[in-house]
């Protein structure tokens, strides 16, 4: 019953299928179509002609090492001959498609990873947590391990590996690398002052406009992000319209024109000063075609800063580069909604009490494109009862595990980060608990 899951098991649509699928449809279809009876099939495969039969009646299912050869045979993948969709392989299909069996497997690996035995296998593959690797570095070499033995990509294993155990998106996140003083960042903070100088002042004017333009532009796709709306690609709004081909009576005057108007530098001469600032690399310069009435389809010259473009104005100037949010923590948005579950524990937070797709990245499971989410929190039921029965009334979101150790760890990290968020002592109780 849906009312008995959790909110990951209901988003990503956890349901049980065969353990081992097999598509007999596929092999009959496959066999036809290289010309091959049964008796055909079955020497070149090594089985009896009624073991074939059975394999297209869906009576029996291959085994690995005999699905391998089927592929091999009829020059097709292991893959499509269980009927697995793509993004959808379980840890046992990786295995299967491999042509491995659980003793081999496990044989294979024990020469990767230390005390490997087959019941382990057996335990991931049957969705139970193997304890001994629920620590990033050890996880880690199982999921290598596993992509070497049986012929695939970490990044596959990674993902079935996720869909046996949401709940451990976090172990796969980066880990923060202390280093010592940044000399790249250094020097490329030298060699953006030797371009600002490399420029004469309209030059630099130009450039300075285009900045300010692009940084508006990257601050509306933040907040539209923040909302949890998609801003679309940054090669896209980072193109900015510099100038319409055509009279102003007719299409006015673009933002960056506009800039440059303020100061008197709008003048037939922006071109060569465009052209000088692609020469330099600090510019792109392309054009598209925008609808102006009366006048129809009319070119349009769009300028996008490039990072060295970005990196000269900010020394030019004196500005410090924004600051980033390193990989293994959060954005702003996400940091505040993950506060708000926390301040809201042992209760929880109504399931509506998240902003925007704030649960498609903290939540335990997947999001819209298949990515891992965070798996900081996860939406438990709230079962009622009545006359009928047992219900579920609501859904009310909570920290999970590595939510609860996520906030703190990286507590005084996100203090210094993002100090406009208060973290109170509930809050830092609520982290605390069971660790």
């Amino acid at each position: 019953m849906v009312c008995g899951l959790r909110w990951s098991e209901v988003y990503n649509g956890h349901m049980s299928r065969q353990p081992e699928p097999f598509a007999p449809g596929v092999l009959s279809l496959l066999r036809v179509n290289a010309r091959l009876t049964v008796s055909g099939l079955a020497a070149a495969v090594g089985v009896s002609a009624r073991q074939i039969i059975y394999y297209e009646q869906g009576r029996h299912s291959p085994s690995p090492a005999r699905l391998k050869r089927l592929a091999e045979v009829l020059g097709t993948s292991a893959q499509a001959l269980t009927g697995v969709p793509r993004e959808e392989e379980t840890l046992t299909d990786l295995r299967r498609f491999a042509g491995l069996n659980r003793g081999d497997a496990a044989r294979a690996l024990m020469k990767r990873v230390p005390e490997v035995t087959v019941w382990k296998l057996q335990a991931v593959e049957s969705g139970i947590v193997v304890h001994a690797w629920t620590d990033r570095a050890s996880l880690e070499q199982v999921v290598t391990g596993f992509a070497e033995i049986y012929g695939t990509s970490t990044s596959a294993v990674r993902q079935a590996w996720l869909r046996a155990f949401p709940q451990q998106a976090h172990l796969f996140h980066a880990v923060p690398v202390k280093r010592a003083k940044d000399e790249t960042a250094v020097a490329s903070s030298e060699k953006g002052l030797r371009d600002w100088r490399a420029l004469n002042e309209r030059q630099q004017a130009y450039l300075v406009a285009c900045f300010h333009q692009d940084q508006e532009a990257e601050a509306h796709a933040r907040a539209e992000h923040a909302a949890g709306r998609d801003p679309g690609p940054a090669g896209v709004w980072r193109k900015l319209p510099f100038t319409i081909k055509a009279d102003p009576a007719f299409t006015g005057y673009t933002d960056i024109q506009l800039r440059l108007k303020e100061q008197g530098l709008l003048d037939p001469g922006a071109g060569s000063s465009l052209a000088v600032l692609k020469r330099h690399g600090l510019i792109t310069l392309t054009e598209d075609q925008v609808e102006v009435f009366p006048l129809g389809s009319v070119n349009r010259v769009l300028v996008e800063l490039t990072r060295v473009g970005r990196a000269c104005v900010r020394a030019g100037l004196g500005a410090q580069a924004p600051v980033r949010t390193p990989a293994h923590l959060l954005s702003a948005w996400l940091w505040e909604n993950l506060l708000k579950v926390a301040s809201a524990e042992p209760d929880g937070l109504p399931e509506a009490g998240l902003w925007g797709k704030a649960r498609f990245y903290l939540g335990t499971g997947f999001r819209p494109n298949r990515a891992a989410s965070r798996g900081y929190i996860d939406a438990e039921p709230i079962r009622v009862e009545d006359a009928q029965g047992t219900f579920v009334k609501e859904y009310r979101w909570h920290l999970t595990e590595a939510g609860r150790q996520h906030i703190v760890d990286y507590l005084d990290a996100y203090r210094d980060l993002y100090p406009q968020f208060e973290v109170d002592e509930r809050t830092r109780a609520a982290a605390a608990a069971d660790l």
